[in-house]
């Protein structure tokens, strides 16, 4: 939540019983290949339809369920966007991603930052380009 240019960061309960709510507050419109509007309108609507189910699930049902939804923290010194995200009120969430699963063969991700049970979408990875590397650190 943003207040004065400041963003309240309340650490996320892993117990907690409130579902996941997205943000598009910090959404880049300007970062070209990370888009949404890039994607072809049948793949948008699945990512919609994706971010729906992901709606349901609290945050430790994400966590459990790490090897289906790939829900965890980003290493931003893994991944190709060593800087992390543009806003840098972000870099005080916890930077997450999660996959968008039945898009482009499970590629497809998002980033965004997470606090206080709000995922606030920054990108949408289609090729699962900026942390192809992952599946190393597991």
């Amino acid at each position: 939540m943003v207040k004065n240019n400041k963003i309240f960061v309340p650490k996320p309960e892993a117990s907690s019983k409130e579902n996941i709510k997205f943000s598009f507050e910090f959404y880049d419109t300007s970062c070209g290949e990370y888009c949404l509007s890039n994607w072809q309108k049948t793949e948008i609507l699945k990512a919609l339809n994706r971010l729906k189910e992901i709606n349901q699930k609290t945050h430790k049902d994400l966590s459990q369920g790490r090897n289906t939804y790939h829900f965890h923290e980003v290493k931003w010194e893994d991944t190709v966007k060593k800087r992390g995200f543009p806003d840098p009120r972000l870099n005080l969430l916890d930077n997450y991603q999660i996959a968008l699963l039945g898009i482009n063969s499970g590629k497809a991700r998002i980033f965004g930052g997470y606090a206080n049970n709000i995922f606030y979408i920054v990108w949408f990875d289609y090729n699962h380009e900026i942390d192809p590397c992952y599946k190393k650190h597991t």
